[in-house]
């Protein structure tokens, strides 16, 4: 990142560790703290990819509701400091592959137009290539 001075840096979270023990307000305070140090390196737009829904879990006490919960508060308390992309047309049959952990082909592209209609928030359509 620092080789190449970029404009924009996309943060994408993962929930791969979450876990019903997990504190959302712990992740969220660290995903900060990542998102204000790439800033500081002088990034002058930091855009984070919101945890994406997911269906099977590692922890068997996390629940997809639970997930979601904390997935949700994570994302709320983040977007108060940073622009949040979300996955707005989420189907777990269309958008994630059988292990219900990663996104299918259909799933990248909603995934991408979500960061495009982000950045196209964020930027004049003069600034924004894409």
């Amino acid at each position: 990142m620092l080789r190449w001075e970029p404009d924009v840096v996309i943060v994408v979270l993962g929930g791969n560790d979450i876990t019903s023990r997990c504190q959302p307000r712990d992740i969220s305070l660290d995903i900060l703290k990542l998102c204000r140090l790439v800033k500081a390196r002088g990034v002058a737009t930091v855009v984070v990819a919101g945890i994406c829904q997911r269906w099977a879990f590692r922890d068997n006490a996390l629940t997809s509701d639970r997930f979601t919960a904390i997935g949700s508060a994570i994302n709320r308390y983040v977007r108060r400091y940073f622009p949040v992309s979300f996955m707005v047309h989420v189907r777990e049959d269309v958008h994630w592959l059988s292990d219900g952990v990663h996104l299918s082909d259909e799933g990248m592209a909603e995934f991408m137009e979500s960061l495009r209609l982000k950045l196209a928030k964020i930027f004049k359509p003069k600034d924004l290539v894409l």
